[in-house]
């Protein structure tokens, strides 16, 4: 009996941890129906009929201020920091929830988070929105948020400066160094060996791109003297060409004259009936000539121009494969050479604080841990938080008391 008592209690402790829960996300009344929601009458209904949830106001005195003056920057297109913040289906930022499960953890909402709530607020004029003093209770919190924050910033760095004087101390005792650093005595051989190797091989890429690169500039050079050679020699046919029409065109006129004159001396006028045919004649060979369309030869490329382009084409694939192989060798390079330039039995000295969160950071870190630091919840809140803070301190927010509701107790 007292074992089912103890099993009792702990499913009604759980289920009232669920019932918390599901109060702080979607309000005590969430299993209501919303007032003129689809299928739902507007009306109150009879005595046993269900409460009906009513649409919040930002003038409820249960309605979280902080939230009703955090919207997003847009709605439809959300910063980065913002859509990984905010709430899924949020239109605003809780500040309660930026830090959960984190070291900076604040604790749960004591208020209400409504939508509604903000955007009526959103709707209001600036003048009704100082007598809220909504915006300046947020710059408050942000400010003391912000406080704390720089604190643990300084106290880290105290403690890393502190933690490198140590080891520098210890490193140096006895030595008679001064606070010269232990030379490198132990090296891996096999990191070493392939920091060489990918050294070596870089510096021989490096070495056939700058021979292609001066081969591809000397073609250049080529296909210049040889276009300008080409040039020449279309300029040389074109005057051969001209010549000879020049020749024909001569040739021609003095045929004709020859032929009136031979015409002039003959003695007999020419019969009426072959003249009208000799006319015809010539007219169907002018209106053939008229409709002949001259069809320009087919321009033939020089075997001696495809070559050197062929040549370029070859070279630029060689340097383009080269170029390729380099960027993925130096950053093995650099990640290497970063891991033997540090003591591994000493880490503080590669230390640092961020400055925007306060979290320690390794300079031998690699890309993928540092990305993931500056997109974790820690980094994207207090960037959020001491962005929004300086965009309200530009409007004079934060400093005084702020408001006409002196008597709120959410202040």
């Amino acid at each position: 009996l007292l074992h089912a008592t103890k099993h009792l209690d702990n499913n009604n402790t759980m289920a009232d941890e669920a019932r918390a829960m599901l109060d702080a996300l979607m309000g005590a009344d969430r299993n209501a129906p919303v007032e003129g929601a689809s299928g739902t009458s507007s009306q109150s209904g009879s005595g046993g009929a269900p409460p009906r949830r009513q649409k919040r106001s930002c003038y409820d005195p249960d309605i979280c201020p902080l939230y009703t003056a955090w919207s997003l920057s847009s709605q439809d297109n959300p910063t980065w920091a913002e859509s990984v913040a905010a709430n899924e289906g949020a239109g605003g930022i809780d500040i309660f929830d930026l830090f959960t499960n984190t070291k900076s953890d604040i604790g749960p909402n004591p208020y209400r988070v409504d939508d509604h709530a903000r955007e009526e607020y959103d709707s209001l004029p600036d003048h009704e929105k100082r007598r809220l003093g909504y915006e300046d209770m947020l710059a408050r919190k942000l400010q003391d948020l912000v406080r704390q924050c720089d604190r643990a910033v300084a106290r880290n760095k105290e403690k890393l400066r502190r933690e490198v004087a140590q080891a520098m101390k210890q490193r140096t005792a006895g030595s008679g160094r001064g606070n010269r650093e232990d030379l490198i005595v132990a090296v891996n051989e096999e990191m070493l060996e392939k920091c060489a190797s990918n050294v070596a091989k870089a510096t021989l890429i490096e070495e056939d791109m700058a021979s292609l690169v001066e081969k591809m500039a000397g073609l250049e050079e080529d296909e210049k003297d040889l276009l300008k050679v080409l040039a020449e020699e279309e300029s040389v046919k074109a005057d051969a060409i001209k010549e000879k029409e020049k020749k024909k065109a001569e040739e021609k006129d003095n045929a004709t004259s020859t032929n009136n004159e031979e015409d002039k001396q003959s003695a007999e006028p020419p019969k009426k009936k072959k003249k009208k045919s000799k006319d015809k004649t010539k007219e169907v060979v002018a209106a053939a000539e008229a409709t002949i369309v001259e069809i320009p030869p087919p321009k033939i490329v020089d075997p001696r121009l495809l070559e050197v382009e062929k040549a370029k084409l070859t070279t630029l694939l060689e340097l383009q494969s080269l170029s390729l192989q380099l960027p993925p060798l130096r950053d093995n390079t650099d990640n290497l050479l970063r891991q033997l330039q540090y003591l591994r039995s000493d880490t503080s000295t590669d230390k640092v604080v961020c400055e925007v969160s306060g979290n320690f950071m390794s300079s031998r870190d690699a890309d993928e841990r540092i990305a993931a630091h500056y997109a974790g919840k820690q980094y994207v809140g207090w960037k959020l938080v001491r962005d929004k803070l300086k965009e309200l301190q530009k409007k004079g927010l934060g400093v005084g008391g702020g408001g006409g509701m002196g008597g709120d107790p959410r202040r």
